[in-house]
């Protein structure tokens, strides 16, 4: 009952107390239950900008504002009180634990989803890092990883909020991601590796996912960026 269904499957609504609560908890869970380094939440908040997802909590929310905030402001502010729920209850449990999210890599897409990740980065009491998922090649045609970069580099970060750089390493070697830029090349990871090693605010990269360690395809370029870890 607390998930609204839409063409990609059902989602939980985030203006509802009840979902922030089973989230807050979820991660409270896995605090107190495992050994774990860290919290990460991925790119999933608002599934549709289409206005019959949360139209009751929203008009709703009118009718006892004066002055409502738009649609997409009230989604970012729930996704933000979430995310900020998340945050204290983390620290509350184990101040040595990190909480972060890796949002989409075209920063632009971001605001749809209802993740205001320009406050995340400013903001303290949110994240402890970003992630962005920024699973470009060097010369992905509708965005470079480059110009995906600079980007993120250039919004405002407050002191509390790191960022790191998420790289595609299940893009490595195949043939028809970004219109088939990966698949002549075999050090497109090494060379981005090699890219934000020039900016000392960005503490490092995560490769997604795990599978490429381990699958033929991705041999090479794996070796490749091993060869400057060493």
């Amino acid at each position: 009952e607390l998930g609204v269904e839409t063409n990609n499957g059902i989602y939980l609504n985030p203006a509802l107390i009840e979902v922030r609560d089973l989230i807050v908890k979820g991660v409270c869970e896995i605090i107190e239950n495992y050994d774990v380094d860290g919290i990460q939440f991925d790119d999933y908040f608002y599934p549709t900008t289409d206005e019959s997802f949360d139209k009751e909590q929203y008009e709703e929310y009118c009718n006892t504002h004066t002055k409502p905030m738009s649609l997409q402001e009230w989604r970012m502010n729930n996704v933000n009180i979430l995310i900020g729920r998340c945050y204290l209850a983390l620290h509350r449990i184990n101040n040595n634990i990190e909480f972060g999210i890796s949002p989409q890599g075209n920063i632009d897409n971001n605001d749809a989803l209802g993740a205001d990740i320009k406050t995340w980065c400013k903001d303290a009491g949110y994240i402890d890092y970003i992630c962005p998922q920024i699973y470009f090649s060097l010369d992905n045609p509708a965005l470079t990883f480059e110009d995906a970069v600079n980007s993120w580099i250039d919004l405002e970060y407050s002191g509390y909020c790191d960022i790191y750089i998420g790289l595609a390493g299940y893009k490595a070697g195949t043939d028809d991601s970004d219109e088939g830029t990966w698949k002549d090349k075999d050090d497109i990871l090494k060379k981005e590796i090699e890219y934000i090693r020039k900016y000392s605010q960005i503490k490092g990269f995560m490769l997604y996912s795990y599978d490429c360690l381990e699958q033929d395809v991705a041999k090479q370029e794996i070796e490749n960026v091993m060869s400057i870890l060493n």
